[in-house]
């Protein structure tokens, strides 16, 4: 179920250390028979904490008689920084609130069943994170090949260059991730005899471009 964080009367869709902190501190003086100022506490995980890695969504659910409120689910790596170690007792309540989150959810409204929070970064999120760092780097790579080609093809003379260049660069980039010829010809709607061919002119092009670097560095 999704996390939803308060500050005053407003829901936040996002976590934040000053909002997802004070629940579990809460807990933990009420239960841990060794109660932490929670203020200086506060301030201390403010100056210290760092977010390593995340992958949130916002969304809203139903809430009992609120109606609906904003709230996200996904998951967030977090640290401390170097310099908040040496306050070893705040360091280890900081781990120690970090095993406790399971058993007391995250945010607020979790008797209605909001804040269900696992420890870990779940499979699937290292799937989706690892999906979405190739799918940038496809990007970056297509973009990087046009325009290589489009500054050959406006040397050259060349019409339609932005068309053309940007094709090029899709077919190979693609090839060079793995992709098949089949596919690649399926998803563009092209003629796989096509495919084959811009991606030779392509390697072909790409290898000139290289040859014309090495040449300009002697």
């Amino acid at each position: 179920m999704p996390s939803c964080l308060a500050r005053g009367v407003a829901s936040r869709a996002i976590a934040c250390d000053s909002c997802v902190s004070p629940g579990y501190l809460r807990r933990w003086n009420d239960f841990s028979q060794q109660p932490v100022e929670q203020e200086i506490f506060l301030e201390w995980i403010d100056e210290s904490l760092i977010i390593h890695q995340h992958r949130l969504e916002s969304m809203k659910v139903a809430a009992g008689k609120q109606g609906s409120v904003t709230g996200f689910t996904g998951a967030i790596s977090l640290g401390l920084s170097r310099t908040a170690l040496a306050n070893t007792e705040f360091t280890q309540l900081f781990y120690a609130l970090v095993r406790l989150a399971p058993y007391c959810g995250t945010g607020h409204k979790t008797t209605f069943g909001l804040g269900q929070t696992r420890s870990g970064w779940l499979q699937e999120q290292k799937s989706a994170v690892a999906e979405q760092l190739i799918t940038d780097m496809l990007a970056q790579r297509i973009e990087e090949l046009t325009e290589i080609f489009i500054a050959q093809r406006k040397r050259k003379g060349g019409n339609r260059t932005d068309r053309i260049a940007s094709t090029w660069a899709t077919v190979l980039a693609r090839r060079e991730h793995g992709d098949s010829l089949g596919a690649i010809a399926l998803d563009l709607e092209m003629k796989l005899e096509t495919v084959k061919t811009y991606v030779k002119l392509a390697r072909k092009a790409l290898k000139g471009t290289d040859e014309g670097a090495i040449e300009n560095r002697r």
